[in-house]
């Protein structure tokens, strides 16, 4: 080979030792960006929030401020250990008497939030229910905020959904998924058992000598949707805070089963439902004279629902009642 086709040659296989150095080089620059691409996807998480929106998570918070009792309740149980604030003024549930430890910053109560002390806390994220709703843009300017409140007339399948998600941001997904089998066991379970019997219900809140009845469109609806009981009276207003009527409505709507839940035991007003009960027309009723007027947990009925333990305790009160 003369000097001329040798140059040549040698030209030839710098070019493609350039061209393949190049090629590789590129190659491995898309790599890592997939690579980021990839981990950035892994430390965030898509949360569906109480109005059906998704939002992005960033996963694993450290410092999170918690408004609804029912996450709470969900949190402890998953074994979630990121809580460092949430209203404990007024009446605590027994079952987070884990979270009076002074550890844990009291932020106000379930309808008066001291937004002091949540900014003080420096949260990475904050979730709040139903009552704390209208607020959500002055929690939004401390940190990122998503309402997580179950929805009572499709009670399950939120839950679920709150659960799993909760699960999904904390990699409690084992967990998450335990729970949410064992409660649909207990809930098909009771719901058998009702559904076989034909039983009717009606489901009331006493406040402050008042009576109100809800339907399966309600924060109760799980009662209905979810345990089986059909319900006596169709006409009942959708109202958040019920229709209000008067003790001769049950000698009207003759239903099996009274549910009683007492807005008193919670708020510490008024008589007790169950003196309010005993009065010469309920007692003329069947559902009285059988001794079928139940009176729920209120604390739990009605300041957590959508927890874990609370939800069962909910199906355990209702599976007692017809046994």
């Amino acid at each position: 080979m003369n000097k001329k086709a040798a140059a040549i040659v040698g030209g030839i296989l710098v070019l493609g030792l350039g061209v393949f150095g190049f090629t590789k080089l590129n190659s491995g620059s898309q790599n890592q960006q997939t690579q980021q691409e990839q981990s950035a996807e892994q430390t965030t998480v898509q949360i569906t929030d109480a109005n059906g929106e998704k939002a992005e998570l960033k996963k694993n918070p450290k410092r999170v401020v918690v408004f609804d009792y029912g996450v709470a309740d969900i949190l402890k149980n998953l074994g979630v250990d990121a809580v460092v604030g949430l209203p404990k003024n007024g009446k605590m549930p027994e079952i987070l008497s884990n979270y009076s430890d002074d550890k844990y910053t009291n932020v106000g109560s379930l309808k008066e939030t001291d937004f002091e002390a949540v900014e003080s806390l420096n949260p990475d994220l904050i979730i709040i229910g139903g009552r704390q709703a209208e607020d959500i843009d002055s929690f939004k300017e401390i940190a990122p905020t998503v309402n997580l409140a179950v929805d009572g007339q499709d009670y399950m399948n939120s839950f679920k959904t709150v659960v799993t998600d909760l699960g999904n941001l904390f990699d409690k997904q084992d967990e998450a998924k335990k729970a949410i089998d064992e409660i649909e066991a207990k809930i098909a379970k009771v719901n058998k058992t009702v559904t076989e019997k034909g039983l009717t219900a009606s489901v009331v809140m006493a406040n402050e000598g008042s009576i109100s009845t809800f339907s399966a469109k309600s924060r109760y609806g799980l009662i209905y949707n979810g345990l089986g009981f059909a319900e006596v009276d169709k006409n009942i207003d959708d109202s958040t805070h019920g229709q209000q009527v008067s003790f001769e409505y049950f000698l009207e709507n003759k239903s099996d089963y009274v549910f009683v839940v007492d807005r008193g035991a919670v708020t510490g007003k008024g008589e007790a439902a169950s003196k309010l009960f005993d009065n010469e027309v309920m007692n003329k009723t069947e559902v009285a004279k059988n001794g079928n007027i139940v009176y729920l947990n209120s604390v739990i009925w009605y300041t957590m629902t959508g927890g874990i333990e609370s939800t069962n305790q909910m199906i355990d009160e209702i599976a007692d009642a017809v046994k």
